[in-house]
C-alpha cells in the first residue's frame, strides 16, 4: 500500500503518528540498522514473510523475560528479513493473561521431560516450585516455544487466504456495485428480462 493510500484509511489517523523515513534518516538507530531498515520487505506484509514473522513472534512468546520478548522478536526478524511487525506482535501471545497458564503447561511439559511428578496449581505450591527448583520450567521453555511456532506458521498462512479471498471477495463486490450505479436506468431496464 503506497503511503499516500493508508494515509486516507480509517487506520490513518493512528498511523501518521507513526514516525516516517524523513525522520529517522541520520538518527542512531538509522546509523545502528543501516539502510536496510528501510527496506519494505521488513515492513510490508507479504503472505510468506507475514507468516514467518508471526512464527518468529510466537517463539519469542514463549521465552521467559517478558520486558525483552519484543525487542528480541525485532532484531531476529530485521536480521532474517521477515516482516517485524508481525513478530512483534506475535509476541503478544504471552500477555498478562496468558502467561500464568503458559508458565504451568511448561512446568508440566518439563516434568514429563523429566519424568518428574508435577505440583498441582489448586495446591498453591507452584510459585514455589518454581523459584526453589527452576529446571522443569527452564526445561519446557524451548519445546513448548517450537512446537507453538510450527503451529502458529501454517495457522497464519490459512488465516492470510482466509482473509484475502474476503477482500477480494468484498472488492469485487464493490466494483460491481459501482458498475451497476454509474450505468444509466434506461439501459439497466433494457438489459433486465420482462416478466411477460
Amino acid at each position: 500500500m503506497k503511503p499516500i493510500h493508508w494515509r486516507r484509511s480509517k487506520l490513518g489517523k493512528y498511523l501518521r503518528h507513526l514516525p516516517r523515513r524523513k525522520h529517522i534518516k541520520g538518527t542512531l538507530v538509522h546509523r545502528l540498522f543501516g539502510d536496510r531498515l528501510f527496506e519494505s520487505e521488513l515492513w510490508h506484509p507479504t503472505r510468506q514473510r507475514f507468516a514467518s514473522g508471526m512464527a518468529l513472534g510466537a517463539f519469542f512468546a514463549f521465552m521467559p523475560p517478558l520486558p525483552f520478548q519484543m525487542l528480541g522478536a525485532g532484531i531476529i526478524a530485521y536480521i532474517t528479513r521477515v516482516n517485524v511487525p508481525a513478530a512483534m506482535a506475535g509476541t503478544w501471545i504471552s500477555n498478562p493473561f496468558t502467561t500464568p497458564l503458559i508458565v504451568y503447561f511448561q512446568y508440566r511439559l518439563g516434568c514429563l521431560m523429566m519424568g518428574r511428578d508435577p505440583i498441582h496449581i489448586g495446591d498453591g505450591q507452584l510459585l514455589a516450585s518454581l523459584t526453589s527448583a527452576p529446571l522443569p520450567y527452564l526445561l519446557g521453555i524451548l519445546p513448548s516455544a517450537t512446537i507453538l511456532a510450527l503451529l502458529s506458521y501454517p495457522l497464519t498462512l490459512i488465516f492470510w487466504d482466509v482473509i484475502h479471498s474476503r477482500i477480494e471477495a468484498a472488492k469485487k463486490r464493490q466494483a460491481r456495485k459501482a458498475l451497476h450505479d454509474a450505468l444509466p436506468k434506461k439501459l439497466l431496464e433494457t438489459a433486465e428480462p420482462d416478466g411477460h
